[in-house]
């Protein structure tokens, strides 16, 4: 298995505010995909179920968002869409 990781750091921002930035852009990309993301605010992580070949861990701290994307070789095809899109995404927030 593959891992393509994204990481902004979004320094004097507290967990809870990124966690929600967070969970608007991965519900949102759950959406358009028909994935059932599990939401944890208290520990501030998101995973995102296998599907397509493709699973995601987001974890969140102060001042960082950290989204490890894990793939196998059918995934390989998505994974790339999938990171622009976040990554597109986490670099609008705050902007």
């Amino acid at each position: 298995m593959a891992v393509k990781t994204i990481e902004r750091a979004y320094p004097g921002k507290s967990a809870g505010e990124l966690y929600g930035e967070a969970e608007k852009i991965l519900r949102r990309l759950g959406d358009k995909y028909g994935i059932a993301c599990q939401f944890d605010p208290a520990a501030r992580t998101i995973v995102v179920p296998e599907k397509m070949g493709l699973k995601g861990l987001c974890t969140i701290s102060d001042g960082l968002v950290r989204i490890e994307l894990t793939h196998g070789l059918l995934g390989g095809a998505v994974v790339g869409k999938v990171k622009s899109y976040i990554e597109e995404k986490l670099d609008g927030i705050f902007a």
